[in-house]
């Protein structure tokens, strides 16, 4: 072990030279505004990893990049300069991530460009910015247990993974591309979901991913080929038994449930325009009526018709003639989930977002509304000083919108108990399925017609599909642009609507699976994972001191 009898002029802790031996010069001699251009170069560069290029080889160029500039903030005398620099790296990296991660949402402040596309600048860099407070904190923390050997990878991983999930819970929360994702990009390596949740897949990505950088640091010996041979074997047994997992088949259901899909296509500007409303409406009609190869077949054989969130520009459940028209349509066995917003009955709430189900006779029967909002979107934090400021929510909804207190569970006639999830919904692991009940099936209604055809639909896509695969229940998604599709309790695609596309799928509800450990279990897992990981650090950072 190095001698600590001396402090170089430098600033530099004594033995320094143990956290930078052997490391790239172009890395760790960077300092300042370069130290930090590279570590928002490599958070960017991590965001290929996600939908729609899926490139998630590059996290075993960008992490092990993350911890070597690590390595060097973590070179300085004294532990707030350590902190502060290390919680530097860590939001410049956090920052290129979300940044590059989250430009899509521009597009919303661009559907009614005129009153909103002043504040597009700052909607696309300050909420990246907010965000990536959370990686900062992570590296910030991890610094204090900074050490040569494989103890600074746990370090990270566990900081980086209750960091995750705070994202996905403070202030409302928003998990967007969580770092566990990384692990899910290829249906085999995705099936370990079932068992910790993509928040507690965060903790082995960073473990597996970032472990290249063992080979390249500390003094040259066969000792550093373990921790990442561990970690590929990790990557390796993961990857044989999700494809295990995928070979066994699912039983059919017992009575099976025919779907029909409808996804109009409908550009988000058309519902501003109040002559539209009719065409609208009409189109959903149409569709409705016809099998995928685009003949009328009047939902022959159909037992549930499936719309997106919001489908129409106008409120559906005042409009008595266009309910009578549904119930026409449907006749007597035919049944309509939809989203719609509606007017509270109570006069101290405003408007609500909800799925609505409609029979042959026209009639409103059971809703949901929808229980997490979207902060700026739908609702303003802060309302009444906003409002003064002249900001207001992007749906444009008088008194913005509230969310529902209602059972996350929907039971309706006819129909196999679902969890609905409307729109980002979908996003949240630990609200997919309510404690204590056990849906048959996800339904994700959406409307990402507000952000064009960009990266971040394909993005939500992807994340609703892991919650099928957490759950072990099947995902059927219904987008007014796409991606609608019939997902299996695996998470595998048996249909799918691309994205900017008109038409329906028709498909059998697929059959859900026994409850996955994860579904069992939920976050608590994620809590035991940190446990032994905090041991660990404590036994490792006593005990092991050594160069590996």
């Amino acid at each position: 072990m190095p001698s600590r009898a001396s402090e170089p002029a430098d600033g530099r802790v004594d033995g320094a030279a143990t956290l930078i031996e052997g490391n790239p010069a172009w890395l760790t001699g960077l300092q300042g505004w370069r130290r930090w251009l590279a570590a928002f170069g490599l958070g960017a560069t991590s965001v290929l990893a996600m939908p729609p290029f899926e490139l998630w080889p590059l996290l075993f160029l960008t992490f092990p990049g993350l911890v070597l500039l690590l390595d060097n903030a973590n070179s300085r005398a004294g532990v707030r300069v350590k902190a502060l620099s290390a919680a530097t790296v860590g939001w410049w990296w956090g920052f290129g991530y979300l940044l590059f991660g989250l430009y899509w949402i521009g597009g919303a402040f661009l559907v009614q460009a005129d009153r909103f596309a002043v504040l597009l600048p700052f909607a696309i860099t300050l909420l990246p910015a907010y965000l990536a407070c959370y990686f900062a904190l992570a590296t910030g923390i991890a610094s204090l247990v900074w050490r040569t050997a494989p103890v600074r990878l746990l370090a990270l991983a566990i900081a980086l993974s209750a960091s995750e999930w705070l994202r996905g819970h403070w202030f409302t929360g928003f998990p967007w591309n969580a770092l566990g994702y990384g692990l899910t990009l290829n249906d085999a390596l995705a099936q370990s979901a079932s068992l910790v949740g993509v928040t507690g897949l965060t903790t082995w990505a960073v473990l597996i991913f970032a472990s290249p950088v063992l080979l390249v640091t500390g003094p040259a010996s066969a000792r550093r080929w373990l921790w990442p041979g561990c970690a590929l074997g990790l990557l390796a047994a993961a990857f044989l038994w999700g494809e295990w997992r995928l070979s066994v088949p699912i039983a059919a259901a017992d009575h099976p449930v025919h779907l029909r899909l409808v996804q109009p296509n409908t550009p988000e500007k058309e519902k501003f325009e109040a002559a539209r409303a009719r065409p609208i409406f009409d189109r959903m009609l149409d569709l409705s009526r016809r099998n995928p190869a685009g003949q009328i077949d009047d939902l022959a054989g159909i037992d549930v018709v499936i719309w997106p969130e919001e489908p129409l520009n106008f409120r559906l459940l005042q409009t008595p003639q266009a309910l009578l028209e549904i119930g026409t349509m449907l006749g007597d066995h035919t049944k309509l989930l939809t989203g719609t917003i509606r007017a509270a009955t109570d006069p101290a709430v405003r408007y609500l977002n909800s799925m609505v189900y409609i029979d042959g006779s026209g009639a409103p029967g059971v809703m949901f509304d929808k229980r997490h909002l979207v902060p700026f979107g739908e609702y303003l934090p802060y309302e009444n000083l906003l409002n003064f400021l002249g900001i207001e929510n992007l749906t444009r909804t008088a008194g913005g919108m509230v969310g529902g207190t209602n059972p996350r569970q929907l039971l309706a006639p006819g129909l196999p108990a679902l969890s609905p999830l409307i729109c980002y919904e979908a996003i949240f692991p630990d609200e997919a399925v309510a404690p204590g009940e056990r849906p048959r099936w996800l339904l994700n209604i959406t409307n990402d017609a507000w952000f064009g055809e960009q990266t971040g639909p394909y993005q939500h896509f992807h994340q609703a599909r892991i919650r099928a695969i957490e759950q072990g229940l099947p995902l059927i998604r219904v987008a007014t642009t796409g991606i609608s599709s019939v997902v299996d309790a695996r998470g595998r695609i048996l249909q799918e609507l691309p994205l900017l596309a008109a038409g329906v799928i028709d498909s059998v509800l697929p059959a859900p699976l026994p409850p996955t450990l994860y579904g069992g279990y939920g976050d608590k897992l994620l809590l035991a994972q940190l446990l032994i990981g905090l041991v660990l650090i404590a036994f490792l950072y006593a005990a092991s001191k050594q160069r590996w």
